[in-house]
């Protein structure tokens, strides 16, 4: 019967959405009447792009990333709160919430939950670390239930158990050293009483998941935790012209290639792009790459660069071979569900526990790009590729 609810909760969540505020869904001027949507998207990216320059595959800095990641959350809130638009929310008088949606990741957004005395439903697009879910009062274990943030999950020998252990301490020790920044960012926007974090967690009620239990290893949960894995999935459409003419038209079929919204190409390190285009330009595949220059160096014919793609609907064309990506749970779900294999290179802090689970489950491989080489990206795009499984 859970199956069946989480299906209505994914279908229906979107609905429940046209009733409040929530950043842009809708094209301007298409949105319903009954819904409000406030633009932050350029000041928020402006500071999340700062972090990511910072940050370029190098799995040893990942708790430094968490420590910044956390720190981001309550920076970029408080730049949303200073517009005009959003501040007009805090009037009570023309305001009245009966439920607050709020991503689970940002601690100080509860502070909305003190003003509005509303119940409050957390929600995150990755899962769940370790603090989360032991608010909602399901069991943590730094090694039976590991969670995003983790980099090594399987088949781990006494010495890298210690090292993971080790790291899951200081992994909730570095979000929890951000506590007194949250909080004058809470008393700054919300009012000098307001309650902690901590506190203000008795006001949530419900958290959704944006994943499936499988992929969260069957974390046991009580049902106030709800999976609404595919959530982002929207109804397949037709292909671009010149697109779709790109794939029907490849001899040898195609390999897509991004690093996801998140992470930009043309800041990764230019030798190791260059070892991906020198790959590439070998190889009898033709390549879509997600790229946010207009300029490659040594592009080669068969490289076809865009700064955006419709990719789920990309991926589920018979013609794609490979799907290169940074890890992201999105685009691994998307991945999924249109059957491709994957070669994941991470970047950023959950995607070493995503692109973990590719080896796990056979579905691809795992390359580090901070010792990626000519002779093992080769090796690696044609294994996945003529691997029939």
């Amino acid at each position: 019967m859970k199956y069946f609810i989480n299906y209505a909760i994914m279908r229906e969540l979107r609905h429940i959405l046209l009733h409040g505020y929530c950043n842009p869904v809708f094209p301007k001027g298409e949105s319903p009447v009954n819904l409000t949507e406030i633009d932050v998207h350029d000041i928020s990216y402006e500071i999340w792009g700062d972090l990511l320059k910072h940050h370029k595959g190098n799995k040893q800095d990942i708790l430094l990333q968490v420590r910044s990641l956390f720190e981001k959350f309550s920076t970029i809130l408080d730049v949303q709160l200073q517009t005009q638009e959003v501040n007009k929310i805090f009037n009570k008088e023309t305001n009245h919430f009966d439920l607050l949606i709020l991503e689970a990741c940002n601690r100080a957004v509860l502070g909305f939950s003190h003003i509005f005395d509303a119940p409050v439903i957390t929600i995150s697009s990755f899962g769940a670390v370790p603090i989360q879910y032991g608010i909602m009062g399901a069991p943590v274990h730094p090694l039976l239930y590991p969670t995003p943030g983790r980099q090594r999950l399987y088949n781990l020998s006494l010495l890298e158990r210690g090292i993971e252990l080790l790291g899951y301490y200081l992994f909730d020790f570095l979000i929890m050293d951000t506590d007194e920044y949250d909080y004058k960012i809470m008393q700054k926007n919300f009012g000098e009483n307001v309650p902690t974090y901590y506190e203000l967690t008795k006001n949530i009620k419900m958290m959704f998941l944006n994943e499936h239990p499988l992929w969260a290893d069957n974390h046991p949960v009580p049902p106030s935790v709800v999976y609404i894995g595919g959530i982002h999935k929207i109804e397949e459409k037709e292909l671009p012209t010149d697109l779709k003419s790109f794939l029907d038209s490849s001899k040898h079929g195609v390999i897509y290639v991004s690093f996801g919204t998140n992470v930009l190409p043309s800041l990764l390190p230019p030798e190791k792009i260059k070892i991906m285009t020198k790959v590439f330009s070998s190889l009898p595949y033709d390549v879509l790459w997600k790229y946010d220059k207009d300029i490659l160096p040594g592009l080669s014919e068969n490289i076809k660069l865009s700064k955006w793609f419709p990719q789920p609907d990309l991926l589920k064309h018979s013609n794609v071979k490979l799907f290169i990506t940074q890890g992201g749970l999105q685009s691994t779900d998307e991945a999924i569900d249109a059957a491709v294999p994957l070669i994941g290179i991470p970047m950023l802090v959950d995607q070493w526990y995503n692109v973990e689970k590719y080896v796990y489950h056979n579905i691809g491989l795992q390359l580090d790009i901070t010792t990626l080489n000519e002779e093992q990206f080769r090796n690696s795009v044609e294994k996945v590729i003529n691997d029939k499984r």
